[in-house]
């Protein structure tokens, strides 16, 4: 089985493939262009050095969120778009799981941070048991307080994980001593953690979607939605 995963929700692109849980190649950006330069040309190379077509692709996956609205409309109308000439199944995957998966064989809890701005991150927890995910909480939006506030009781290790790293460990480490950041090199949003992530869902539960039902999961309202939402409050 050959699973194609697209990565596009923060400052990073990224196209990976993995064929029956191994990662065969994982094509990574993060030069400061657009999505909509880079992701296409990312999944491009890595059929080409693979030597697969888009007939050898299996399943699809892509990271719905939460992340940049913009980054993830990119990457699910690309994977929505790919699968669709096809008919290829796809396989949602939550930003904050493939941020997580590089911790899999890691005995301590992993807390996926994303920088959401507005004083907040995305978060979600995380637990492993002989490489089995479990998820100790839903994706959310939440201030810093509020993760101190969440994770101070507990007194298993802590890896804070993904592109809210530093500014989570700057505000957390002088709270909780049991608290570490992930190295650099797992530390940012990959392909390869969606599509790795992809191929135990469909492991553990079979389930795929069609092109047309993949979707984003925004987790909140877009700036210009807020600020739309206030004016309608103000004028009511």
């Amino acid at each position: 089985m050959n699973i194609l995963a697209l990565e596009s929700s923060a400052v990073s692109a990224s196209a990976a493939i993995v064929r029956d849980g191994k990662l065969l190649c994982n094509f990574y950006l993060n030069n400061g262009l657009t999505h909509s330069v880079t992701l296409m040309p990312l999944v491009t190379k890595a059929l080409e050095y693979t030597s697969l077509t888009l007939e050898d692709i299996d399943i699809i996956s892509a990271a719905v969120g939460p992340g940049s609205f913009t980054g993830i409309r990119i990457g699910v109308a690309a994977a929505k778009g790919l699968a669709l000439k096809n008919d290829i199944p796809c396989i949602p995957v939550s930003t904050l799981e493939g941020i997580a998966y590089p911790l899999k064989d890691s005995d301590a809890l992993a807390c996926a941070v994303m920088d959401a701005r507005c004083s907040q991150v995305y978060n979600a927890l995380f637990s492993f048991e002989d490489g089995k995910m479990t998820r100790l909480c839903p994706d959310r939006a939440i201030s810093l307080e509020e993760l101190k506030n969440d994770i101070e009781k507990i007194s298993k290790k802590i890896i804070l994980i993904g592109d809210g790293t530093d500014i989570s460990y700057k505000y957390l480490k002088d709270y909780l001593p049991n608290v570490s950041k992930a190295s650099e090199l797992i530390k940012y949003q990959s392909a390869a953690g969606i599509a790795l992530r992809a191929y135990d869902i469909y492991n553990e539960t079979g389930k795929t979607c069609s092109s047309f039902t993949l979707a984003p999961s925004y987790l909140r309202l877009s700036q210009a939605e807020r600020e739309l939402k206030k004016k309608k409050e103000k004028n009511a």
